[in-house]
């Protein structure tokens, strides 16, 4: 009787310690998608860095603004390589896809993966880094919507 009271005590007593919050242990190695975007048909890929804020959700939110900036310009460097960029009255056409990249067209994207770099693994050390997508589809109704 006294054991299995003893052993009842012993397993409420741990109880509250397996149920603590532990935080997200280090990665040893950057996710790949770090060092290199995702290449594939259906999605445009860009990766936002964030360095430390006074708010956690500012950084992330940081990261993720920045990341669609860059998807920016991965869209016009696709359509420049494809030679797609016309003329419309209103002037070039370059310059009006901008200005829709940076409105919020891009509101339309898609966070895949974040990564918070705490001690430095890829570079200083907590930085924030988000990988976010946009369906080429989407991006092509953009784009016609422009001309």
């Amino acid at each position: 009787m006294k054991s299995k009271l003893l052993t009842f005590f012993l397993c409420i007593s741990l109880l509250p310690v397996s149920c603590v919050n532990t935080p997200e242990p280090d990665k040893k190695s950057a996710p790949e998608w770090v060092n290199s975007v995702p290449l594939d048909e259906k999605y445009f890929y860009a990766v936002g860095i964030s360095g430390p804020t006074r708010n956690i959700k500012d950084a992330w939110n940081q990261a993720i603004q920045r990341a669609r900036a860059e998807l920016g310009k991965t869209i016009i460097t696709h359509i420049t390589s494809q030679d797609l960029i016309i003329s419309t009255t209103d002037g070039e056409y370059s310059s009006q896809l901008i200005q829709a990249l940076s409105d919020t067209e891009l509101n339309f994207t898609e966070v895949i993966e974040r990564w918070y770099d705490r001690s430095g693994i890829y570079g200083l050390p907590e930085f924030y880094y988000v990988l976010v997508r946009l369906e080429r589809k989407r991006a092509e109704m953009l784009l016609k919507g422009l001309k």
